[in-house]
């Protein structure tokens, strides 16, 4: 389509040229001047003078101005190495006033990442899909154009976008609506400018949710953005951008997901984003971890015992505090070094060195010290331990004795109380309902575990596989303890109870017809044990 080019103070004739003549013209009008101002032939400082009429911001202007001003900034922004700033600095001055306009249309474009409130609710709904996508399509397009023109604006957006991230209690469509919108500028150019920002902000949006979880409409939340973000690192692994993101995820998981011990989802992200390229992004992790935890000659095990060790050696010199709240870091390595050692022992059991390593690592000093870990852990991962650590021979049977079939003890529940380090992820289930498809695939239930003891109850392990079905719903966590999700008590009441305590009337019957002790359900459920 045409444009009309007027130079009304010349007298020309009005002629109809087409766009590409309109690029051409300006880039000569733009190149003439390009000289000492005394050397500019007349003519061409006269278009000069019309061209900076045309993107005067302070003329008011017709619908034939408006098309005539489009056209004109689209040939500019065609031809910006024919601009010079010493040359075009009127110019220039017109076109981009520093800091005047820019913040306002930068805070206009991302006030437009959420709908109007009375299009919120529907926003989600299939025949409005079609239309978002048009409207952040245009929304990314703008600010991408405006970045390539005004360097300074990413700077901007960044401010703008840390300013404008939705609060906690905003509704849920308009955070996922904001997020949707926000991620989709973190590819190419953009990506590269402001990605990690981007990224830092949707964790830290998560994490915040995840630690204050409680209550179904929290959850909701939670889970629909943890879809948002995952189907965002789906997107990047098929562009082939996923190992410069996950580059970016591990320094945000290191500064700020790590530091967050109450958080229960927000961490599976980065497994996810394992699970898409597991022998790139996978093996980095894994690299990435170790270096976190360990020394390169340690493993994990034998870092966390040796830990414990020297914190039994220490209260060993000065006087012991018996409340287990003065020593939760303790107690949650030891219960760690259980947690992991009852879905691993036996494999570990088939590779000689790592057995004989693992013989010699001092399990007695720290299980019989007077700080007493195995009366303060979570009875079910001792029992559970215990059963396995005998059938391997891994110590003593005097560490057995009194605590093979211990229900939770008070000093258990003292530990715990409103902040226990007891949930231990990732053996901790997930419990988001439209997030979970993305984590279920690469997800160990207990019922897939081999363990060291042979002496099973054939029944009772079909009925535990068969609570571990693919096609139970994972709100349902036991056909005992059914957990409402829609109901904020019984939500709250899952997430802070999160352990591997199986339900007592289901396997009460099992201990009473079975010397075989107390077994791991085959999915991991929340404790039945009362509040603390």
């Amino acid at each position: 389509m045409g444009a009309e080019l007027r130079r009304d103070d010349m007298e020309v004739a009005e002629e109809d040229i087409s766009d590409s003549q309109a690029f051409r013209f300006v880039e000569h009008v733009l190149q003439s001047v390009r000289m000492d101002p005394f050397q500019v032939d007349l003519r061409d400082k006269e278009e000069y003078d019309s061209l900076l009429s045309i993107v005067d911001s302070s003329k008011k202007r017709s619908y034939d101005d408006e098309a005539l001003l489009v056209t004109t900034l689209k040939a500019l922004s065609e031809a910006v190495s024919k601009i010079d700033i010493m040359y075009h600095h009127a110019l220039l001055n017109n076109a981009a006033v520093a800091d005047q306009f820019l913040r306002e249309c930068l805070q206009m474009l991302v006030n437009n990442f959420t709908p109007p409130g009375s299009l919120t609710a529907f926003i989600g709904q299939p025949r409005w899909l079609a239309r978002k996508k048009e409207i952040y399509s245009q929304l990314h397009e703008s600010l991408r154009m405006i970045s390539d023109t005004v360097p300074l604006a990413p700077r901007m957006l960044k401010d703008i976008i840390d300013r404008s991230m939705p609060k906690l209690f905003d509704n849920k469509a308009k955070m996922v609506s904001f997020v949707e919108c926000m991620l989709g500028l973190d590819n190419d150019r953009m990506g590269d400018l402001i990605g990690a920002l981007l990224l830092a902000k949707v964790v830290d949006l998560l994490t915040e949710l995840d630690a204050l979880f409680g209550g179904n409409a929290c959850a909701e939340k939670l889970d629909s953005l943890m879809v948002v973000f995952c189907e965002h690192l789906k997107s990047c692994k098929e562009h082939g951008r996923l190992p410069q993101e996950f580059d970016i995820l591990k320094t945000i998981f290191r500064a700020s997901v790590l530091r967050v011990h109450k958080s229960k989802f927000a961490q599976f992200i980065m497994f996810y984003a394992c699970s898409l390229d597991p022998e790139i992004c996978g093996l980095e992790f894994a690299l990435f971890l170790s270096d976190i935890f360990i020394k390169k000659e340690e493993d994990s095990i034998s870092r966390l015992v040796d830990w414990c060790v020297d914190y039994c050696d220490l209260q060993n010199n000065i006087r012991i505090t018996t409340k287990p709240i003065n020593h939760q870091i303790f107690y949650a390595s030891c219960q760690a070094v259980m947690y992991i050692l009852c879905f691993r022992l036996r494999s570990i059991m088939d590779y000689p060195n790592l057995k004989a390593q693992l013989f010699n690592m001092p399990f007695g000093y720290i299980l019989t010290h007077p700080l007493e870990p195995l009366k303060v852990c979570l009875p079910s991962i001792v029992d559970e331990f215990l059963r396995q650590a005998k059938a391997a021979r891994l110590f003593n049977a005097s560490v057995h004795s009194e605590f093979e079939d211990a229900l939770e003890s008070d000093l258990s529940k003292t530990f715990g109380g409103m902040n226990r380090l007891d949930m231990f992820f990732p053996f901790d289930p997930y419990l988001l309902k439209e997030s979970d498809r993305y984590m279920r695939p690469n997800f160990e239930y207990w019922s897939m575990v081999k363990t060291t003891y042979n002496n099973y109850n054939s029944d009772v392990d079909d009925e535990l596989v068969d609570l571990d079905a693919p096609e139970m719903n994972v709100g349902s966590l036991d056909d005992h303890v059914e957990i409402d999700l829609n109901s904020d008590d019984d939500l709250e009441y899952s997430m802070n109870k999160m352990s591997i305590t199986p339900n007592r009337s289901f396997f009460h019957q099992i201990m009473a017809n079975s010397d075989t002790g107390l077994t791991m359900p085959a999915r991991i459920r929340p404790s039945v044990s009362p509040p603390s």
